[in-house]
């Protein structure tokens, strides 16, 4: 885990479901996991993570994250990678980037 003052002064939308499967039929709902990470400030608690500090043991599985601001849902999803291998969601930015 690495610290970063670009997470730290990020407050990202709501996150509303993640879910994460090795195959389509077997989704494994993970939202409350993963609200760990994301933090009461909404903004990972300012950590950038390795993807086996956020999928212990599940490298290879695919994941879907979903949030949802000013309703309007913004979402992201891939592959677990490499243990080590920094797990760098896309921060989403407000259609009116004055309100930050």
């Amino acid at each position: 885990m690495i610290e970063l003052e670009y997470y730290r002064d990020y407050q990202g939308p709501e996150l509303t479901l993640a879910q994460i499967w090795k195959h389509e039929s077997e989704k494994e709902d993970i939202t409350d996991l993963i609200r760990g990470f994301y933090g009461e400030k909404n903004n990972w608690n300012g950590i950038l993570y390795t993807y086996e500090e956020i999928f212990p043991d599940r490298e290879g599985e695919k994941f879907y994250i979903e949030f949802k601001r000013d309703g309007r849902k913004h979402w992201f999803h891939g592959y677990v990678g490499g243990k080590e291998q920094a797990f760098n969601p896309p921060l989403a930015t407000p259609m009116d980037q004055s309100s930050i």
